[in-house]
């Protein structure tokens, strides 16, 4: 028996009447109506699933109860779990369940979050033994908001054992339009007779189970279905491989089915060949099944996949030349899955795509498959040469062998020869203990560069051909898109820059040699943005030439109020808000000077100063600094300075790091770039 059932179709209403000597008052009291209960298997002493479609009358919350009760004469499992039910809408769309309950044979389903009135739910639950007697049983249903059950009757009529020998001959006739594993069919199932005294009834479900999961489309058009040759008023797709009609009232009273598919249901035959499909239909709690259909293999050949680069990892145009089982018209879907291994860019245009030369249309990329249309005006063929440009950045398998490419045109599925890799001269021994990577800026939720400074490759990347790859850790905001001229390689803007979820893809512009250094250099107006929360992140890179990670490095993200700024820009950047500076940062030998009014403005501190003294406070720390002078005195005590205090502007200026490191703040420093924290 198919494990979903009917729609609801109405709403039942109970009115309870008080009556007296002194008044007449009705009362609503709210009531469900239970539109369907079948079983997967209706034999006798069989544990199986039941499936119970109701229709609530009165808004159940999260912690409100549903209730099963199932006649005594059943086997309910006593350690039902959550795993074990399932509660849908009629849409199908899943109701989440926080436990389930068993007592004697009630079952007792919690629910998780809130459905409203005039809801129809379909409820599935596993580990449910039928009666020892054949007979009409009722099953009952009710929730919180209800005092009473409303029960459907169920018939267990024969074992499963005889239920599938007397079908095994088969019902009726199943014809296919073709026998061609894959193959888009039109469908005609029966004409047989229901069992005796048994006749369709106007509003009632036939359900269809078909042999095979991959033979039916995500949806099917009324339109496209008769039954006993009248439009059915809804059909729809319940599990991959069964669907329900609802019988119209054409084919009302009649006492056989006759089901027919158009090929524009989107049927297709089964891609296993075999000699034993079958169909069963199921109508009135009864089951009949067809007559085993062949599925035989299809005449596809096989494709030759060409490449203009066969090396393994080298960037390569693809073409294929396929032979194909049915004529290939204008906006037909295509699937090209590339074997493991291959390189496929996050972004695909147009361009670099085309079938017998036109080009295609709707490209669109996941993981190593890529989906795309043939043109309006696409001349129907029965041969389809699909190239994949040098331009598209594709590459081959990082590793030597023998691979094969899979095709799926028009919802038919072919496959490739197969086509061979060459191996590469294996990478060489370096050290990159040494290697950098850095922010341009440290503050949390701020747009930041990167730099990367790889000591040495330990294979050749050849120009617009292999990549370096930057994997940034979750947190870190990546754009979709970064505009080559955002990247530089060794000081030369990138040929392209993918992104792959948190993976930049760049592909430098330039040949680097093995053992020679690369400088990578990614601009703040990139769009990439620092994690929301302070932390240590890991920032690895990688090589298509080179397996595994060539190094990581931490990178230290700082609360908002951390202060940036760079050398020579007189300002400094707190909070997102820019202030400007009397004088800008500066170095001598080494060592960084900031004016005065810094240490004020953007830490906090006291100070007070003149054309030839400077005080900074900060807590129970006092600094005195002479102008021209090398020694500080820091709580009494002179301490030799790294510089000479100066005069800029009339503004003393003070090193930084010796104020920084006697006031507990740290200094991130990139290119130029410093963060001062706490």
């Amino acid at each position: 028996m198919n494990k979903s059932v009917n729609k609801g179709i109405s709403v039942l209403l109970a009115t309870a009447v008080l009556a007296s000597p002194l008044m007449l008052e009705p009362k609503a009291a709210y009531a469900l109506s239970i539109e369907d209960v079948s079983a997967d298997d209706t034999g006798v002493d069989e544990e199986t699933e039941y499936t119970i479609e109701f229709e609530i009358n009165k808004d159940l919350s999260s912690g409100d109860s549903i209730f099963v009760r199932f006649p005594t004469e059943y086997s309910v499992d006593k350690k039902l779990k959550t795993s074990d039910v399932t509660l849908k809408d009629d849409d199908k769309n899943k109701i989440s369940i926080d436990n389930v309950y068993v007592s004697k044979n009630v079952v007792e389903v919690e629910v998780d979050e809130k459905i409203k009135k005039g809801t129809v739910l379909i409820l599935t639950i596993d580990n449910i033994t039928n009666p020892e007697d054949k007979g009409s049983y009722e099953i009952e249903v009710k929730t919180s908001a209800e005092t009473s059950y409303k029960g459907d009757k169920i018939s267990i009529t024969k074992s499963s054992s005889s239920s599938s020998s007397s079908s095994s001959k088969g019902d009726f006739e199943a014809s296919h339009s073709s026998k061609n594993a894959e193959d888009a069919i039109s469908l005609t199932l029966g004409k047989f007779n229901l069992t005796s005294k048994s006749k369709l009834k106007e509003g009632k479900y036939i359900y269809v189970n078909f042999p095979s999961k991959d033979m039916l489309p995500k949806s099917i058009n009324k339109s496209d279905v008769k039954v006993n040759g009248y439009k059915p008023d809804y059909v729809s797709i319940l599990d991959n491989d069964s669907i329900r009609i609802e019988i119209p009232s054409g084919a009302d009273g009649d006492s056989y089915i006759k089901l027919e598919f158009t090929s524009s249901a989107g049927i297709v035959n089964p891609s296993k060949p075999d000699k034993y499909y079958s169909y069963e239909v199921e109508y009135d709690s009864k089951e009949y099944k067809s007559k085993d259909v062949e599925i035989t293999n299809t005449s596809n050949t096989p494709f030759t996949v060409s490449l203009s680069d066969s090396s393994a990892g080298a960037r390569t145009s693809y073409t294929f030349d396929v032979d194909l089982s049915s004529k290939l018209g204008a906006n037909a879907e295509i699937e090209v899955e590339f074997p493991s291994g291959v390189t496929v860019p996050p972004i695909l245009t147009s361009n670099s795509v085309t079938v017998n030369g036109a080009q295609v249309t709707n490209v669109s990329v996941l993981g190593n498959k890529v989906y795309f249309r043939t043109p309006y005006g696409f001349s129907s063929t029965n041969r389809a040469t699909i190239k994949f440009a040098f331009e598209g950045y594709l590459t081959t398998p990082k590793t030597a062998g023998t691979y094969t490419v899979t095709a799926k045109i028009d919802n038919k599925t072919y496959k490739s020869k197969d086509f061979q890799v060459t191996g590469v001269t294996p990478p060489v021994a370096v050290d990159n203990t040494l290697a950098t990577v850095g922010l341009t800026r440290a503050t949390a939720s701020t747009p930041a560069g990167l730099s990367i400074g790889i000591k040495a490759m330990g294979a050749p990347i050849v120009r617009n051909q292999g990549f370096i790859e930057v994997v940034l850790p979750v947190g870190f905001r990546v754009p979709a898109y970064l505009p080559a001229n955002t990247v530089t390689v060794n000081g030369v803007a990138a040929s392209f820059v993918g992104v792959r979820g948190q993976n930049l893809i760049i592909i430098p512009a330039q040949d680097i040699p093995a053992k020679t250094a690369a400088q990578i250099n990614i601009a703040e107006t990139a769009g990439i943005v620092n994690p929301a929360n302070p932390g240590v992140y890991s920032i690895g890179v990688y090589s298509s030439e080179e397996r595994g990670l060539l190094f990581a490095r931490p990178a230290t993200i700082v609360a908002l109020n951390g202060v940036s700024f760079k050398q020579n820009v007189a300002s400094f950047t707190k909070s997102g808000k820019t202030t400007g500076l009397a004088v800008a940062p500066y170095t001598v030998n080494g060592n960084t000077l900031m004016p005065t009014t810094f240490f004020r403005d953007a830490l906090g501190f006291s100070i007070s100063y003149t054309k030839t003294t400077a005080k900074v406070v900060s807590g129970n720390t006092v600094m005195q600094f002479k102008v021209g002078s090398n020694v500080v005195n820091i709580n009494g005590q002179n301490v030799t300075l790294p510089a000479a205090v100066q005069l800029k502007n009339n503004v003393p200026t003070l090193p930084l790091k010796t104020i920084t490191e006697r006031t507990g703040y740290k200094i991130i420093y990139v290119n130029g770039n410093y963060t001062v924290y706490k």
